[in-house]
């Protein structure tokens, strides 16, 4: 593990700046995981202190940045941890990989309302032949950050995933997780895991059937109102000069 660190160490710049530099934004389920329903919740997998910590993921409607859901990140413990380390991840075989090697990872985080102080151990990872991680400069709980990383080509990786987001004392939702892609080194990206579906517009949003026949009518009214102005005074302008 320490070799793996210090060898990390020595890339993770680079790693990350090629990751940024090198993803373009997604459209509407493009992302390999875009958490708008559970139907892919299979592909991950926990590790390290989840159960100390109480690191949950539930596939949730409440946030999205891309389609109707997203996934969010809870913890509840009340006593120190010792192993601090652990969260989720896909392995490279459920997607049919030998590896992630040279493959792009991308993910948009947005906090939870009040948890802004929970998110000091979070990053999006990648484990293997070497351990590489990108963590985000700043998150809010108003809008989405997305994170990037790249994984070396000689980096013969088969794990993807984030960490858990925090070790100190919580107990609540912390954070949302959106639009979580694999791109391969021939920048095409592995399509959608069947988890997609189209943002859901809610009844507040919608305008009613009797609201549309009303605005309908209300502007039919407008018109003839309009156009019998438009005929009064153009009848009293012939008038004038007959």
């Amino acid at each position: 593990m320490k070799l793996k660190k210090f060898l990390a160490a020595a890339v993770a710049s680079a790693v990350v700046a090629a990751g940024a530099a090198s993803v373009s934004a997604l459209n509407d389920g493009e992302a390999t995981y875009c958490f708008d329903t559970a139907a892919a919740m299979g592909d991950w997998q926990t590790y390290g202190s989840v159960t100390e910590t109480g690191f949950k993921l539930s596939q949730s409607v409440a946030a999205s940045k891309n389609g109707n859901g997203s996934i969010v990140v809870s913890e509840t413990f009340s006593d120190d941890v010792e192993n601090k380390f652990g969260g989720a991840y896909v392995d490279a075989s459920a997607l049919g990989l030998d590896s992630f090697q040279g493959c792009t990872v991308e993910m948009s985080i947005r906090l939870c309302e009040g948890a802004e102080k929970f998110s000091e151990n979070l990053s999006l990872f990648s484990d293997g032949m070497i351990w590489l991680a990108s963590t985000p400069e700043a998150l809010s709980s108003s809008d989405w950050t997305t994170v990037t990383l790249t994984i070396p080509e000689n980096a013969t990786n088969t794990r993807v995933g984030f960490t858990i987001p925090t070790f100190t004392m919580h107990s609540g939702d912390v954070l949302y997780i959106d639009d979580f892609s694999i791109t391969e080194p021939n920048g095409s990206r592995i399509s959608n895991r069947g988890d997609y579906y189209a943002k859901e517009i809610t009844s507040a949003e919608k305008v009613s059937t009797g609201k549309n026949i009303f605005l309908t009518i209300l502007l039919v009214v407008l018109i003839l109102v309009i156009v019998g102005g438009i005929g009064v005074i153009v009848s009293s302008v012939m008038k004038r000069f007959s």
